[in-house]
């Protein structure tokens, strides 16, 4: 069988702590430059649209300060992954900075795709980078045998948006319990005193987005997707249970358009009003409270999700890495610590809608940062699925059966017990039982 990290990289388990004392961060000192001629251009690749557009605005300054042009590709989620390893196959090093989710770590690594990030601050001809001020637990996810392959500038949980307007004027309070959330939607849904509002969204579009956001429900129903020894248990009474709640959470309380949606579609619709309630990253509460494309600037709550029978929201985050086959290695990693600097940090990405993970910004901003707080609660307890190299594939398979029930083309038993055979297959193939 094979063996992997069992309880750091299985299941992930994270408490973070942003209220400590912290020291001042240390900035990389920039006057230190590679040797190695400039090159014309750096190639970057990254998940639409947060991290792009921070990763244009940092860019102008990086060209300004070096001379080097920044090429961003901006790829959807559906075709990314898919983007990334054509090229890392090819090895043909197209892209030189390489964006990915700490739920992709194992994988990379052990493909040997991408280059440790640590050889490059550890040189003392090359600016120094305070990895110190990120959380270990998230640093750690992208790390083996010492070597660290990421700089995480993202790291956040899952969260509850809800509109604090409509909760004071029926004298509410955010939901603790689901028994109480699917209360507070009922109220809120075909309610005449509310036209046009829904109580809940989530994001049931077939694929990442069902399965990254069932997986809270899963994990606070109690459920789990392995045993120690990956056999396949989210099929059983208690995963049956939590997709079966989360199925008639998005039937009765969300609009009849919901079933394909993503995080922008629900964004979008709670942007517009058209939500009491959603299940959401952090990372679009920036775009809640812009007017320019907002009619609830603040009239937004952010809040815990609430628990079955545990509190564990998933958790989310996204880091730099350098690909092995850049042939601009030092410069790609100069980019790397300009993007994370903390003035950049502070500055560009927190403004642009990163849920950025730096503990001195954290710490620093949280009065500022509105959803901070729900995330800083949340984080004491926050799983990720399995960063084995073959989840991709099984992520498909679950976000498949989750889609099958919201759409009524499966009951919750029969679609989790085909997703657990398929997904048996595939670990099977890939040795997991041998």
């Amino acid at each position: 069988m094979k063996k992997f990290f069992w309880f750091t990289l299985l299941i992930v388990i994270v408490t973070l702590s942003f209220g400590a004392s912290l020291l001042l961060a240390a900035e990389p000192d920039f006057s230190k430059v590679p040797t190695a001629p400039k090159p014309e251009k750096l190639t970057i690749v990254l998940f639409e649209p947060v991290e792009q557009k921070a990763a244009i605005e940092v860019s102008k300054l990086f060209e300004e300060k070096f001379g080097i042009k920044v090429e961003i590709n901006a790829i959807p989620w559906s075709n990314l992954h898919e983007k990334i390893i054509a090229d890392l196959t090819a090895r043909t090093g197209t892209y030189d900075i390489i964006f990915i989710p700490g739920l992709w770590s194992l994988e990379f690594i052990y493909a040997d795709y991408i280059e440790p990030l640590n050889q490059f601050w550890d040189n003392p001809n090359l600016p120094k980078f305070d990895i110190e001020d990120y959380p270990a637990s998230v640093v750690n996810l992208v790390s083996q045998d010492g070597n660290i392959y990421w700089i995480p500038h993202h790291g956040t949980t899952q969260i509850l948006f809800y509109r604090k307007d409509l909760f004071e004027a029926e004298g509410l309070k955010p939901p603790e319990t689901y028994d109480e959330l699917f209360e507070i939607a009922a109220k809120f849904t075909n309610n005449p005193k509310y036209p046009d509002v829904w109580g809940f969204a989530t994001t049931p579009a077939q694929g990442e987005f069902a399965s990254s956001t069932w997986s809270t429900w899963l994990w606070s129903w109690g459920g789990d997707y392995f045993d120690e020894n990956w056999n396949p248990i989210f099929n059983n009474e208690i995963g049956v249970a939590s997709l079966e709640a989360y199925a008639e959470a998005v039937k009765k309380f969300s609009p009849p358009d919901s079933l394909n949606w993503g995080n922008d579609d629900s964004g979008a619709a709670f942007q517009q009003g058209r939500l009491a309630m959603l299940q959401m990253w952090p990372y679009l509460g920036a775009a809640m409270e812009d007017p320019s494309q907002s009619k609830v600037v603040g009239k937004v709550g952010y809040a815990p999700l609430p628990k079955k029978e545990l509190l564990f929201p998933r958790l989310g985050s996204w880091g730099g890495t350098i690909s092995k086959f850049s042939k601009n290695k030092e410069w790609a990693y100069m980019w790397l610590a300009f993007y994370n600097s903390k003035e950049n940090t502070d500055n560009i990405l927190v403004p642009s809608g990163v849920a950025v993970d730096r503990l001195s910004t954290v710490e620093e901003l949280k009065d500022k940062i509105l959803w901070q707080e729900a995330v800083n609660l949340s984080f004491e307890h926050t799983k990720e699925r399995p960063g084995i190299p073959e989840i991709t594939p099984i992520i498909d398979v679950w976000g498949l059966a989750v889609s099958k029930v919201v759409t009524g083309q499966a009951d919750a038993k029969s679609a989790l017990d085909e997703a657990a055979v398929k997904v048996r297959k595939i670990l099977e193939d890939a040795g997991y039982y041998d």
